[in-house]
């Protein structure tokens, strides 16, 4: 099958999506020899005179979905290793106090009040940090509920892209890079409206522009990722900004082919499908993805209208 070329947009300042505010963070708000791209991922993309290849396709999205999960669930039980050790050394101290309160309570009801006081706010303020604790499994239990629950529906359910974005960011915790080597600014537009969809489509979307971003910034001084949402003339945006290497002019048009990457490993781990992937689970949505490129970093905008 012969695959044509995406013409790439040569330009300083990239237009903002229409309809959407130029004042949010993003390319249009900062100087540079941006060299840009934009794809559509309505179906008339699809490869529909050869169904062989489309099955292929097909079916390499099912896989790619549930293949997700393996990563996730290693994410969340990371997750749960640090708020589990929080609990059981709390618990220890617990213990120990109240030991030392009954000994005080068992030689006279009257003595040492101000002991059994300082105490008893001993142990309310413990029992205030286990329940933080406490809170934050909860949400991570109920983040990988409702993931699986989609994981598998086949009808589309409501979703808050804001909720899905905060969730997923949680999860990127347990990337040691991610949390300790990278500054996170994030623009979460309030009341963003709900819109119909598989979840499992845009978390791994999400993911996957996250992972591209985080593996531009390994080798740079300067690590930045921005995460923005907005919603405007009934369009919903999903951007994305990192400060990483940047993406040669030549090799634009070729971002969104299956198996390609730019990013060459000695063990060959890259599979080059992450925007492909991107494209084609955003594809039922008429989602609409652009890529601003410069030496100084990436902006990846993705914009699909509401139902």
């Amino acid at each position: 099958m012969e695959i044509k070329p995406i013409p790439v947009d040569a330009s300083r300042k990239p237009k903002a999506p229409a309809g959407l505010a130029g004042s949010l963070p993003g390319p249009e708000a900062l100087p540079g020899a941006w060299q840009s791209i934009t794809v559509s991922s309505s179906t008339a993309d699809v490869s529909e005179d050869n169904e062989l290849l489309e099955r292929s396709f097909q079916e390499l999205v099912r896989c790619y979905r549930h293949s997700s999960v393996g990563g996730r669930c290693l994410g969340i039980v990371h997750q749960m290793n640090t708020p589990l050790q929080v609990l059981s050394f709390q618990l220890d101290l617990l213990e120990q106090k109240a030991q030392e309160e009954l000994g005080l309570l068992t030689a006279s009801l009257l003595a040492d009040t101000d002991r059994l006081v300082t105490l008893n706010h001993h142990r309310q303020a413990k029992f205030s940090q286990l329940r933080r604790e406490l809170t934050r499994l909860q949400g991570i239990s109920r983040s990988l509920v409702l993931q699986g629950v989609h994981e598998d529906a086949q009808e589309r359910f409501p979703l808050d892209l804001n909720q899905l974005c905060r969730q997923e960011l949680e999860l990127y915790q347990a990337d040691a890079f991610f949390k300790h080597q990278v500054t996170g600014e994030f623009h979460f537009q309030d009341g963003l409206p709900l819109f119909s969809g598989h979840y499992i489509d845009f978390s791994q979307s999400f993911r996957n522009l996250i992972d591209n971003s985080l593996e531009a910034m390994a080798g740079t001084n300067r690590r930045q990722l921005t995460v923005v949402t907005a919603c405007q003339n009934r369009r919903i945006m999903l951007r994305i900004g990192d400060t990483g290497v940047g993406i040669p002019p030549g090799d634009l048009p070729l971002l969104f082919q299956p198996f390609f990457t730019t990013k060459q490993t000695p063990g060959g781990d890259r599979a080059g499908l992450g925007l492909f992937m991107v494209r084609r689970l955003l594809t039922p949505y008429q989602a609409e993805i652009r890529v601003d490129s410069d030496s100084g970093g990436a902006w990846v905008t993705v914009t699909f209208p509401l139902a």
